[in-house]
């Protein structure tokens, strides 16, 4: 699993674009759990890359799920997320944290957005 840090990603316009920030780990596990289209359609979860939180050497890390139509994978996680942020997501609802990934909070989204030059 490769170790990226957030100044690695910011070069990478190809993947900040191919982040699906709306996609959670509860949507992942059950996309009918998810918001639907207006057309009445489940989130598609078979492109672009999951950010989570995660327990990496019992710390707290920002995680990057590739997703794939048949079986998405882990790919790396991000180094230099200020700790408390990370922290404070893995102090979520029980629902929203499902199979040991941590949905990321609006604070961290904010940030990353913020720290990659995301609108």
């Amino acid at each position: 699993m490769k170790l990226l840090s957030v100044h690695d990603i910011k070069q990478n316009r190809s993947f900040i674009q191919s982040i699906r920030w709306e996609v959670t780990p509860k949507i992942f596990m059950n996309p009918s759990s998810g918001p639907r289209s207006e057309a009445g359609k489940c989130i598609d979860i078979t492109y672009g890359y999951m950010l989570y939180v995660d327990r990496v050497n019992e710390k707290p890390a920002l995680m990057i799920m590739m997703l794939k139509r048949m079986m998405s994978q882990n790919v790396g996680h991000i180094i230099g997320i200020p700790d408390d942020l990370l922290r404070d997501a893995m102090n979520c609802k029980c629902a929203d944290c499902i199979g040991g990934m941590y949905p990321i909070t609006g604070k961290l989204e904010d940030w990353l957005k913020k720290e990659l030059g995301v609108s």
